[in-house]
């Protein structure tokens, strides 16, 4: 039975296969993952970079959509793109409530029945029911994003929990998580933003996270008007001033949670009922609830708001540097529309400057696990206990355990940030889990082998079935070299039957580590 070297693995991973792509797409290559803050994100650029064009041969635009809008292209999802066109596919996709998950729903509510609960029952069960809830909630996460059939709406939803992070290790945040990701973020994914604002304002979790729930007439609290300022409306260049930010602050005295339901409640006593100027409009005194309401439509209309949404949904779809004409295309739906996310993606996802956006994003972790996922899944299904256990400590090494990103900025959505040395190379190293019999619970390659006998066919087979692309002539020659000296074996000899499970566990291992596996 053939065996390997792990550490001409790694080495070959780090000089190979497509990696000079890499030196064009991510200049600052080394970003410091162990700070714990966002790096700055870039700024937008007239045209899009076309260096990694020129070096890998482009995937087919169904591949490309597929790689943007899930978490990885699946036998099933590439199937359904091919028969629905891309057209067909992205209207299907905008429209989630007509994609069947029965199946999905199901599970998560056999399997995951905590993240279904209401506030009140959370709360009545709170601590004993903590750290259950929070293996559910991270379980159920993962079971979604991986395996759901409305796989847009499953990014839509990353999107928006990182726009409007709130961090599950605080405190008692377990009671509202459930329902903050249900009620509030999934519930309004694909509607105004403008509605979507207002629940996020109204949520426990985020009165909770940000201290809004403490903020009093007497003492207003501003952690959270900063943020709703800097972060979820106009963006840290937006054009508000500290005095903005106390008046905001001022306009949500009196929102606060119930002391004995944990829900969301307003306090009119504790409210400051003066007039207040915000961004320069005038809100007269007296006006009690509505002042908040009152913010809440200055800011979602906002020409900052805009500019600001339409920059990082062009950063997450298309590339960090996005094309300034994609930005303006999005903006100007998302005034027309009045903040409409099914418009604004629509618009987006139709440009030219995103069909002509391949490999100009790196996977993010999740990502890069949902791919081999998605890619080779077991005949047993998603995982559960410890398997599932498993899957999320390793999402957890390479830094994106889902809920727990500590500030209120979310995920960083760059490539600088995740391709460190350290990041690649625990993405090198993960990249040989189908190589491991031990993790055949987790991934399953036989299934994309076919009746691929010779390692010249199981390159043919993986690279349609694991990348959805073909490598370079270049590349796959470096693949062939390198397989046929760690095996012994030519590429087209038939190999013995007991080398089949190494050689094509090595051979989707290299494509795994791959600057064509590691790029969106």
């Amino acid at each position: 039975m053939p065996t390997y070297d792990r550490r001409s693995f790694l080495q070959l991973s780090g000089q190979g296969l497509g990696l000079s792509a890499f030196a064009t797409l991510l200049p600052s290559c080394g970003g410091d993952d162990s700070s714990g803050s966002e790096a700055p994100a870039p700024s937008p650029t007239p045209t899009p970079d076309p260096g990694p064009q020129a070096v890998l041969p482009a995937p087919a635009p169904e591949v490309l959509m597929l790689k943007r809008t899930s978490f990885g292209p699946s036998k099933a999802s590439h199937a359904e793109i091919q028969a629905l066109g891309i057209p067909g596919y992205l209207e299907q996709q905008l429209n989630p409530q007509s994609i069947d998950t029965t199946a999905l729903e199901n599970t998560v509510a056999q399997r995951y029945p905590r993240t279904l609960q209401s506030i009140p029952v959370q709360r009545a069960g709170f601590p004993d029911n903590q750290q259950s809830t929070i293996e559910q909630l991270l379980q159920a996460r993962l079971l979604r994003a991986f395996t759901s059939p409305a796989q847009l709406l499953e990014t839509m939803v990353e999107f928006w929990l990182d726009h409007f992070n709130v961090d599950l290790r605080n405190g008692v945040a377990s009671i509202f998580h459930g329902s903050w990701e249900r009620d509030t973020i999934r519930a309004h994914t694909f509607g105004a933003f403008r509605d979507l604002l207002g629940a996020t304002a109204r949520a426990p979790a985020m009165l909770y996270y940000l201290d809004n729930f403490l903020n009093v007439a007497s003492s207003p609290q501003e952690n959270y008007a900063r943020e709703l300022l800097e972060l979820h409306t106009l963006g840290v260049d937006g054009g508000y001033t500290e005095t903005d930010i106390k008046e905001v602050a001022r306009c949500f005295t009196g929102w606060t949670l119930d002391r004995e339901t944990g829900q969301f409640r307003y306090l009119p006593a504790i409210h400051d009922n003066g007039s207040k100027v915000v961004l320069g409009q005038f809100i007269p005194a007296g006006g009690g609830q509505s002042d908040v309401e009152t913010v809440l439509d200055i800011l979602a209309t906002h020409p900052a708001t805009a500019r600001h949404l339409a920059t990082k949904l062009c950063r997450r779809y298309i590339g960090d540097t996005p094309p300034i004409a994609a930005i303006d295309a999005v903006e100007q739906s998302f005034v027309a529309t009045k903040g409409d996310m099914r418009s604004c993606l629509r618009t987006l996802l139709q440009s030219a400057e995103f069909a002509g956006s391949a490999d100009q994003k790196f996977a993010r972790p999740m990502e890069f696990l949902g791919q081999m996922w998605r890619a080779m899944p077991p005949a047993s299904g998603f995982p559960q206990g410890n398997d599932a256990r498993i899957l999320l400590a390793l999402l957890d090494q390479l830094g994106q355990a889902p809920y727990f990103w500590p500030a209120p900025n979310g995920y960083p959505d760059i490539a600088s940030y995740w391709a460190s040395t350290s990041g690649l190379l625990n993405r090198w190293r993960q990249s040989l889990l189908p190589n491991v019999p031990q993790f055949s619970n987790l991934v399953d390659v036989q299934a994309l082998l076919g009746e691929a006998r010779t390692q010249e066919d199981m390159v043919i087979h993986l690279e349609a079935g694991l990348l959805f692309r073909s490598l370079s002539d270049t590349d796959r020659e470096l693949v062939l070299s390198y397989l046929q000296e760690q095996t012994g074996f030519a590429s087209t000899t038939e190999l013995p039957a007991s080398a089949i499970s190494t050689v094509g566990g090595l051979t989707a291992s290299l494509l795994m580590s791959s600057v064509y596996f590691q790029l969106r």
